[in-house]
């Protein structure tokens, strides 16, 4: 007492004092007085900091009640206080009315430490301030100062903490601001808000949980993992010790999920565990309803998931019983405009779909309707997720269940690929003796045009993925239907690249065979492929699968084109016989005719029959840029066939020779191409059989010489080779008696190109091969001194010269 008497009672007397440094000296000697060791409290030394130290609480300068915090902090915390009210009401005149006085962030800070430091160690005393101190934190808990709005949320869990029994009263007027904190920028604050959290609603009266839930939701998408881990805690504890839990489990169980699928392991890991906990506590508290399932379920499946612990009994049911309100909302919030949450769902969905095994089927038809309509755009955030939440369905769902909903839907309306991809999740872990019953309706239905054809090759990627899942499930069964697999196939790989052997399904196909290999499957099916192209080539157009079938079969398996001719040659009527059809299909089967030929798999009379009853017409004149371009292509395929052709007759070249040389003055270049090299076949074939005549000659002389005049290109050398052919021995015996003149305008006319850059030195060797015929009349057209280039002029005289002196000394001898 003489230390107070001497230091303390001077000091309290100043704090009266106007001037702030007087007071703030000596707050700080009174502080340094109470730090000392030996320092005790007495009444008469409390009553005058009640009495000179509170006031300075709300003293008017900032560094004072910095002071003075620090002074009843201390006093607070060694326990010298005996009435805590008073400092209360101050701070909340400084902080908790409707506009905060106090604008320091650091007092601020200060303040809320105080009221830390209050519950703490007076939680007997708190209770007459508990309406104040709530009013203080639901202003600090909103302030803009971060440090204050976490030593707030802090302060708000220890309050709950300390008036557990009172707190349920005023616990709700925290709330909203702590879910206001929830949201700050930092996540520390963010962490810490959610902690307070957990402590209001557990000692509060509970009725916030909805409100609650409905706020957070958006922290499991947050950035930070401890932001995201605490908030797994909270609902996790929140479902293991609230009062009347249960009725809150429909709020909370989505949650507890969800971590279950976050990004980072250890969280989910944690996720995992609290969720076991939270069965297994389950399980314990309602042993007797769950009696039964505990006697006779086995705790393991041998179908299920590999890799994949089974949810214990406790969780499976609380997702069974909470299923049919979980299923709307993650069916809503799949097809949501935040990527975030779609994906959320997605994978929410696997979840769920893990712990409620069979008790989907409640809600399978709205399910699987969302599910397929997220896989229609493969680069769907969520489809990934959605694919595997219908794997995981396979292993629970019989296949009676999902194709009575899936194959009438895709019937109704227009197939995508979204319900292949779902389909073939749901048949990639089927039982075989679940699925075995039902191969014929699914065969029948991939079968069908609508579905079989789809140009997609997403669609029918997954259309070969479903089938080959049935081919494993059900192997045996699928042998009866053969020849339907084998036409879904051939009808989705014929506008791929691939060949027909690098694939499971058709190593299957070739098994169900015997012997067992891709021409006895082709030998076993093609007749009837072939027939049913037949039936339905009429309304073909380029794009028909029809066509690529049959471009597949030419390319891949051409002996069953060999094997079934006829129906084969009336297709290509059928197909040819309109000229008027889009030309570009009418070029696709052309091309397959090529294909067909260059295989060598007709004989002669099949290569006349293709020529002569289906190109013949297609090569008619008729006007028109088009036309002139299919003209093209078909000389080109009649020049293909007669170069395969390996004898003919007279009927043949008398049939050959006028379509020929009307096409070798077709305005299109290639045509005139194509029908210079055909003539020379028939000229060569015609002279083997001795069935040249001097018409024939003169007529494709007559083209030929015509086609020197084309513009510079191949078509000039194809016609002068033609011209060699047809002049080269042997000759009609009459011809040279007969047509002198003929050959000596040939002569004249090709003396003339001898200064044709291009093509003279190809003319000076033609005219060299063809003066055996006349080389006096040719020798007469020779004149050098008016050709540009004498030099070819001049070495044609001498060769001609050489030629008569030698004719001359044979006539001599």
């Amino acid at each position: 007492m003489g230390d107070y008497t001497v230091v303390c009672d001077k000091s309290f007397k100043l704090l009266q004092s106007e001037n702030r440094k007087v007071r703030k000296e000596n707050l700080d000697k009174l502080l340094t007085v109470v730090r000392e060791e030996n320092f005790e409290e007495s009444s008469e030394f409390m009553q005058a900091v009640k009495t000179f130290v509170y006031p300075c609480l709300n003293d008017g300068s900032e560094a004072c009640r910095e002071s003075a915090i620090q002074l009843v902090r201390t006093l607070v915390c060694d326990g010298c206080v005996e009435e805590i009210a008073p400092i209360v009401i101050i701070i909340h005149k400084r902080m908790g009315n409707t506009s905060m006085l106090e604008s320091s962030e650091e007092v601020k800070l200060l303040y809320i430490q105080l009221l830390r430091d209050i519950i703490k160690n007076y939680e007997q005393l708190i209770f007459p301030c508990l309406d104040d101190i709530v009013s203080i934190l639901t202003k600090s808990i909103l302030d803009s100062c971060p440090a204050v709005k976490k030593d707030s949320c802090l302060c708000a869990a220890e309050l709950a903490s300390a008036t557990k029994t009172r707190f349920h009263m005023v616990a709700e007027l925290l709330v909203e601001p702590l879910l206001k904190a929830t949201n700050y920028h930092q996540s520390a604050v963010r962490y810490t808000a959610i902690q307070s959290l957990n402590y209001v609603i557990m000692y509060g009266n509970g009725k916030q949980v909805p409100e609650v839930c409905s706020s957070i939701s958006n922290r499991l998408f947050d950035q930070n993992v401890g932001v995201r881990l605490a908030l797994c805690r909270v609902v996790s504890n929140w479902m293991l010790n609230l009062p009347d839990r249960y009725s809150y489990f429909p709020k909370l169980i989505p949650f507890i999920l969800t971590a279950q699928v976050d990004d980072h392991l250890p969280n989910r890991e944690e996720a995992e565990r609290l969720w076991d906990e939270i069965g297994n506590q389950y399980i314990n508290e309602n042993e007797v309803q769950l009696k039964e399932k505990l006697d006779f379920l086995p705790d393991h499946l041998n179908h299920y998931p590999p890799n994949v612990k089974r949810p214990n009994l406790g969780c499976r049911t609380l997702v069974t019983r909470e299923v049919l309100k979980l299923l709307p909302v993650i069916i809503r919030e799949l097809d949501d405009w935040k990527e975030d949450i779609s994906i959320k769902s997605g994978q929410l969905l696997c979840v769920v779909a893990l712990n409620a095994e069979n008790s989907v089927i409640q809600h399978l038809n709205q399910l699987l309707t969302a599910m397929t309509k997220c896989c229609r755009q493969p680069d769907h955030v969520a489809s990934n997720h959605v694919r595997r939440a219908a794997e995981i369905m396979s292993y629970f769902i019989s296949p009676s269940t999902y194709l009575k909903f899936l194959l009438p839907t895709m019937s109704d309306i227009e197939p995508h690929v979204g319900h292949l991809i779902i389909l073939s999740g749901l048949l990639k872990n089927v039982k075989s003796i679940e699925l075995s019953t039902h191969v014929k309706s699914i065969i029948t239905f991939l079968e069908k045009p609508e579905i079989c054809e789809v140009y997609d090759p997403l669609f029918k990627k997954y259309l070969l993925q479903v089938i080959e899942y049935v081919l494993i499930a059900c192997e045996s069964e699928c042998q009866e239907f053969s020849y339907e697999l084998f036409k879904i196939y051939i009808t989705v790989q014929s506008t791929t690249l691939d060949q027909f052997d690098n694939n499971f399904i058709f190593e299957k196909l070739i098994n169900m065979c015997e012997p067992k290999t891709k021409e006895q499957l082709f030998k076993t099916h093609g007749e009837r492929l072939l027939n049913e192209l037949n039936d339905s080539c009429d309304s073909w157009v380029v794009h028909s699968p029809g066509r690529e079938v049959l471009d597949k079969i030419a390319l891949d398996a051409e002996y069953v084109i060999l094997s079934c001719y006829e129906i084969y040659r009336q297709i290509l009527t059928k197909t040819l016989y309109n000229l008027d059809k889009d030309p570009k299909f009418l070029m696709k089967i052309l091309i397959n005719i090529n294909t067909c030929v260059d295989k060598d798999i007709f004989n002669d009379k099949q290569l006349w029959q293709i020529l002569s009853g289906i190109i013949f017409p297609i090569l008619t004149w008729r006007p028109g840029k088009t036309a002139e371009s299919l003209r093209a292509a078909s000389c080109l395929c009649a020049q293909i066939i007669n170069k395969k052709l390996t004898s003919f007759d007279e009927t043949m070249l008398n049939l050959s020779f006028p379509i020929f040389l009307a096409l070798a003055d077709d305005n299109h270049c290639k045509t005139r191409a194509y029908a210079l090299d055909t003539l020379h076949c028939l000229i060569c074939a015609a002279k083997s059989l001795d069935k040249i005549n001097a018409d024939t000659i003169n007529n494709v002389t007559r083209v030929a010489l015509a086609r020197l005049n084309d513009n510079p290109g191949n078509t000039r050398f194809k016609a002068i080779n033609l011209i060699k052919a047809t002049y080269t021995q042997p000759l009609p015996n009459d011809y040279m008696v007969h047509y002198e003149a003929h050959v000596a305008q040939l002569y004249k006319t090709l003396v003339i190109f001898l200064d044709d850059q291009d093509i003279q030195q190809s003319i000076l060797d033609l005219l060299k091969d063809l003066s055996w015929m006349k080389p006096e009349v040719l020798i007469k057209h020779i004149n050098v001194n008016v050709f540009s280039h004498k030099h070819f002029a001049q070495n044609l005289m001498d060769y001609l010269s050489d030629n008569l002196s030698q004719i001359s000394l044979t006539s001599t001898e």
